[in-house]
């Protein structure tokens, strides 16, 4: 429900004007309001709350005072930096990283884009050891019974330069990371391919603000996808499907420069 507070409203007609979905009207005194059939189309993008330069808007409970001023952004250089110096991280502190660090990174998931503005991600973050011990040690169990059935060789050949680590119990899914994040999406949602990524990537770069170190585990993507006890532990809706998975935690390696590459342009 969008509600317009006249007091404070200049009939500047910018939050009608930035709808998306059209359904801000102006009434005959050139009031912006709602019409009550078209209520239900309202995709809660808070546009219009953005875009009120009074704070006018009430936007489905939400008003101006709730929301965080415009602050600085990155310069340009600041931001390649940091796109340039962001490594995945595979050697990491055996500590977790402090509970205000990890709630700051779960809080800057709620501003991730997507698709009709649907809200159907869910995500599931690993603070605690006993989760990542369950993990690794199911993985590793997984995997050597694969690599004795020849099954793995057969499906994934490339992991054979992993088989001896495997079988030596080595943690060459999880990097032995004290944390990780899990995405789910919604199996009918719009944009499922999409979403899912588009919030991971700005986790990721968030994280290296904060020194935190990260990796994409495409290989803890298909265990869970093979194995329903892996699944089972993170407690996803049956209408839900995992898409991503980052590794993370504090690095126990640094590096001294960015490296070089060029765009291909074919």
């Amino acid at each position: 429900m969008i509600e317009v507070d006249r007091n404070k409203c200049i009939k500047c007609g910018a939050c009608s004007s930035d709808c998306i979905v059209k359904i801000i009207k102006r009434d005959t005194e050139d009031f912006p309001y709602v019409p009550a059939e078209l209520d239900k189309f309202c995709i809660n993008c808070q546009h219009c709350l953005a875009i009120c330069p009074t704070g006018a808007i009430t936007c489905n409970g939400v008003t101006a005072a709730q929301c965080p001023p415009i602050g600085n952004v990155p310069s340009p250089e600041n931001m390649l930096n940091l796109l340039r110096q962001r490594r995945s991280i595979r050697r990491y502190k055996q500590e977790n990283l402090p509970p205000e660090v990890i709630a700051k990174l779960r809080e800057s998931l709620a501003w991730s884009a997507t698709g009709c503005n649907d809200d159907s991600l869910l995500f599931r973050i690993i603070d605690n050891k006993e989760d990542m011990t369950f993990f690794r040690e199911t993985a590793t169990k997984i995997l050597c019974r694969l690599i004795k059935s020849k099954i793995l060789q057969i499906l994934y050949p490339n992991a054979k330069r992993f088989l001896f680590e495997i079988l030596n119990g080595e943690d060459v899914i999880f990097r032995n990371a004290p944390h990780m994040i899990v995405c789910a999406v919604r199996k009918n949602a719009p944009c499922k391919e999409a979403d899912p990524w588009i919030a991971l990537a700005n986790f990721d770069l968030y994280a290296q603000t904060f020194g935190v170190g990260t990796c994409w585990c495409g290989f803890a993507y298909y265990l869970f996808k093979f194995s329903r006890t892996l699944r089972k532990r993170l407690d996803f809706p049956k209408n839900y499907k995992i898409t991503s998975i980052i590794l993370f935690g504090k690095p126990a390696v640094k590096y001294q420069r960015s490296t070089f590459f060029t765009v291909k342009d074919r």
